[in-house]
């Protein structure tokens, strides 16, 4: 491939900026650069950039590997394919087709993943999992309030917001694109303003920020709420949009103000200084985080979010909604979904837990796009569940935990070195066919390539490859996307806040905040803009051993000093889930919880696999206790003294 032909591309990972790229080979290297076509693909972050070189790492997958004697061993394809089959076959003949476990998760965003659940109907049924671990309970809370996950589009942000909230998102690591939107905000005389739980980037580029306490957030919007409505200060035709007024009304007038700013963490002055700029900076985005919906109660920190939302003006105003989240593959063809017909589904962060007593039970588990085994909360829970399983696959392009646990490794390609796949995002409204910009490495295979030999080794008539093509065809095809040039399109996509029907449905309860046993701390656990969904294989600066940071008087308290070594055990847990850590303190954190980086390993050893409305992951209802290494009385990983 010559050197100077750039093809499109764009970033597969769980990320609402969805950069366009080009991409480019020249034999040895891999070149990207962003594509402007999309207005918000400025530039590449770190984590996109890496891609160059993860295409052509020395750690990529080459052959397939089999565990034999204890061991993986390199295999040829032949072996790989008829040693799976063979033991699908035999599940099957046993324990019928619910005894297929597959669980798939975000590691890449392409429409084509879709269509894998294709093979899964062919066979007669399958289990799988429910909700995801990033936005289930959120999505859940809205959905719940507006009838879907509200389109908010960038540029009404951009265009018309005189302020932005961020209720605790830290959006310059992990939204960096949506900075010159904020930009654009403050050169018309607006400000971004930052609830949270610490300082961050965000807090540091924000105007001002506030600190509130974990899980506070609702709290903090309710107890606005009544004030808005106490002040006679809400947007005038916010009834008119509401399907539960008087309800609403009510509800909000059993709620004690003091008790409300004590959950939320903030003096009434705080709150006092909130409601001004609020009001003075309108019509305000409303930006949540993910990690706002991480609690039992994460549904409900976003209906009260969306309810001050609509006070303020968020169907009167353009720029005055709530931005959050949407389905990126909304347009994905609906003819080519798979039929789902018995279907077993676990909940996605307690199917670990709920495996054993099944029936059928489950023989055979594939993973796709997911590191489960680093990913998952409950780490030791889901690496016994994991093993106990008679036989399991796994498709990565590098050796992942969960690959290096599974009996089967299948290389896979990696979105640089496939052909006509589409890629959408949940932020903008823009999308991007791609080009395979190099050759496959070694022996990897597309996923969907190896769907459909397995299939065929089965006897099933599907064949994944003619889906796609038959998908790309349909989604070139599709009038709602507008061409802007070589592989970039733009939806001509609706605003949920602008429609004249879109209605709310306010909440009328409030939830009850759960606490930890005695002398523990909350984990709260958030993602860096180095590495994403686990993948810290490659980041630079990773630290060899985890950096837990705690407010300087619990520290003190628990007789920790800063710069040490702990032993860090979830409250209840197994000496041997026991995590060593490095200690530093932050006085930006308030008291009675503590904070790690996910996706470094050993981290999920300390969460709790449980499950929250929406099916959600509730990482943040997590409780630890912490020992210091250097005594010999602490807890060390093995269980010794």
């Amino acid at each position: 491939m010559p050197a100077d032909i750039w093809k499109t591309t764009a970033c597969p990972y769980d990320c609402p900026d969805a950069c366009a790229m080009k991409g480019r080979f020249n034999g040895e290297r891999v070149t990207l650069e962003p594509n402007t076509l999309i207005p918000w693909s400025t530039f590449l972050c770190e984590k996109g950039r890496r891609w160059a070189h993860r295409a052509v790492s020395t750690r990529r997958l080459q052959t397939p590997l089999l565990r034999k004697g204890g061991s993986l061993e390199p295999v040829s394809w032949n072996e790989a394919l008829d040693t799976w089959a063979e033991r699908i076959t035999s599940a099957l003949g046993r324990s019928g087709p619910l005894s297929i476990f597959y669980l798939s998760s975000a590691g890449s965003l392409y429409f084509s993943k879709l269509l894998i659940p294709h093979f899964f109907a062919a066979l007669g049924g399958y289990t799988t999992k429910k909700g995801n671990l990033c936005s289930s309970a959120g999505s859940f809370g809205l959905t719940e309030t507006f009838g879907v996950v509200p389109v908010s589009r960038p540029e009404s942000l951009a265009d018309h917001a005189g302020g932005v909230l961020f209720w605790g998102r830290n959006a310059l690591e992990t939204h960096s694109h949506v900075v010159p939107l904020l930009k654009k905000v403050r050169h018309r005389g607006g400000e971004v303003a930052v609830l949270e739980i610490r300082a961050t980037p965000t807090t540091k580029f924000s105007d001002r920020w506030w600190r509130v306490n974990p899980g506070g957030d609702w709290a903090l919007a309710a107890w606005l709420c009544r004030r808005v409505l106490a002040g006679g200060q809400a947007a005038p035709g916010w009834t008119e949009r509401v399907t539960n007024e008087e309800e609403f009304r009510a509800s909000l007038e059993k709620l004690d103000d003091g008790a409300l700013l004590n959950a939320a963490g903030l003096s009434a002055e705080a709150g006092e200084e909130i409601l001004t700029w609020l009001l003075r900076f309108a019509p305000v985005t409303h930006y949540p985080a993910f990690g706002a919906q991480r609690y039992f109660h994460g549904d409900d920190q976003f209906r009260w979010i969306g309810a001050l939302s609509v006070l303020l003006g968020a169907f009167d105003h353009p720029g005055g909604g709530v931005a959050f989240s949407k389905d990126e593959m909304a347009l994905f063809p609906d003819i080519l979904k798979p039929l789902q017909k018995n279907v077993r589904r676990l909940p996605v962060g307690t199917w670990p837990l709920d495996l054993e007593g099944l029936n059928p039970p489950v023989e055979v588990a594939m993973v796709s796009g997911a590191d489960p085994l680093r990913q998952n909360p409950g780490s030791s829970a889901v690496r016994r569940a994991w093993k106990a399983i008679p036989f399991t696959v796994c498709a990565d392009f590098v050796l992942s935990d969960t690959a290096e646990a599974s009996d089967l490794v299948l290389p896979v390609t990696t979105f640089l070195e496939e052909e006509g796949d589409w890629k959408g995002s949940y932020w903008h409204n823009y999308l991007v066919r791609s080009e395979r910009v190099l050759p496959p490495r070694g022996e990897a295979l597309e996923e969907l390539e190896i769907y459909t030999l397995l299939a065929r080794r089965l006897g099933l008539p599907c064949d994944l490859i003619a889906l796609k093509r038959e998908m790309d065809r349909s989604m070139r095809a599709n009038p709602a996307l507008e061409p802007l040039g070589e592989g970039i399109y733009r939806w001509k996509e609706p605003e949920f806040w602008s429609d004249p029907k879109s209605r709310a449905t306010l909440p009328t309860e409030t939830p009850e905040a759960k606490k930890g046993p005695e002398g523990s701390l909350r984990l709260i656990t958030f993602h860096k803009k180095e590495y994403i969904n686990g993948q810290s294989w490659d980041a630079p600066g990773v630290p060899s051993r985890p950096v837990l940071s705690l407010n300087p008087a619990d520290g003190i308290a628990l007789g920790l000093s800063e710069n040490t070594r702990a032993f860090a055990k979830r409250a209840g847990g197994s000496e041997d889930e026991a995590l060593l850590v490095t200690l530093t303190f932050d006085p930006s954190l308030g008291r009675g919880y503590c904070i790690l980086p996910q996706g470094t390993k050993g981290v999920n050893l300390l969460s709790e696999p449980l499950a929250s409305p929406g099916w959600g992951a509730p990482f943040a209802e997590s409780w630890i206790t912490l020992a210091p290494a250097e005594k010999g009385t602490a807890f060390s990983p093995s269980g010794k003294r």
